[in-house]
């Protein structure tokens, strides 16, 4: 026996459907460079500290931001792009 089709109001709560591999690697390296782009704009406002917040800046703000991306997708993106 099948199970009846999800009514319209149902579908909205169904959980999304996991993305595709290629999805998630294009989104965490799309938050990388994103990641990246914010390193740089946050070493411009200190003014280029020293050798150690550069390394430490420049290695864990893009790859938190590539996990995060990956993680959350669109939700990402959208928080970044609200006004």
């Amino acid at each position: 026996m099948t199970k009846p089709e999800p009514q319209e109001e149902d579908k909205l709560f169904l959980p999304d459907p996991e993305p595709e591999p290629i999805v998630v690697k294009v989104r965490a390296v799309c938050g990388f460079v994103f990641g990246l782009f914010w390193a740089g704009v946050i070493w411009v406002q200190l003014r280029g500290p020293g050798m150690v917040p550069t390394l430490l800046l420049f290695t864990v703000l893009p790859v938190v931001f590539a996990y995060v991306a990956a993680r959350h997708g669109d939700g990402f993106w959208e928080y970044w792009r609200r006004d």
